[in-house]
């Protein structure tokens, strides 16, 4: 690989063999010794979070205004 320029960054090919998809992104870092190393960026699970898991659906259910049925007041197209 060679390291090239383009515009104000520094560019690094890398090799169709590669099996990654378009777009995945990479933390870069680079050590000491002068090697380079790309890791996967993990993108956080929000559920995985204590609110989360704590979270109760049916009580938000009940009490939510926005999440309760509506009456139908025009020509709703209303399932029997």
């Amino acid at each position: 690989m060679t390291l090239r320029k383009s515009g104000n960054s520094l560019v690094l090919t890398v090799s169709a063999d590669f099996k990654d998809e378009i777009g995945c992104q990479y933390t870069v870092n680079q050590r000491s010794d002068g090697s380079i190393v790309y890791q996967p960026v993990s993108k956080p699970n929000i559920f995985d979070d204590a609110d989360w898991m704590n979270y109760d659906y049916q009580r938000d259910l009940q009490e939510d205004p926005e999440l309760q049925l509506l009456d139908p007041v025009g020509k709703e197209r209303l399932e029997e």
